[in-house]
């Protein structure tokens, strides 16, 4: 059963769920970013413009990509992105630094990208499955 935060008005899967209030701007993250970190953040950006009903929530010290739940959270720094999503399977191939199984059926996946061209078709695949692994709820 969903339960909205009297405080931020999120949406979320019960009163207990941990959150962070502290909702802010895309141009919050994005004026920190050197010119190649945003370069690449637009470009990631865009990928995930085109999958079906996703909303972008802005945080304090990231920016959530959800469906139903949270599938991709990408944490800018000023020279690279950490990003972190969810499958129904470990895959420690590289560049994913860090694998941490947080479920019987899901594993968090780390890794860090720092230009355009860290964004190939292996990272895709990796964050179009994150999406379904959550949508499919």
């Amino acid at each position: 059963m969903s339960w909205i935060c009297p405080k931020c008005k999120r949406v979320l899967p019960g009163p207990n769920q941990y959150h962070s209030c502290y909702v802010t701007t895309k141009e919050n993250h994005t004026t920190r970013m050197s010119t190649t970190t945003l370069e690449t953040f637009e470009l990631l950006l865009s990928y995930l413009n085109s999958f079906e009903n996703i909303e972008i929530i802005y945080l304090k010290t990231c920016i959530q990509f959800k469906i139903e739940a949270t599938f991709l959270s990408v944490y800018p720094r000023k020279n690279y992105l950490n990003l972190e999503y969810q499958l129904n399977k470990e895959d420690d191939q590289f560049p994913v630094h860090k694998c941490i199984r947080i479920s019987k059926n899901r594993v968090l996946h780390r890794l860090t990208i720092a230009e355009c061209k860290d964004i190939d078709e292996q990272l895709k695949i990796w964050i179009k499955d994150a999406y379904w692994t959550i949508r499919k709820k």
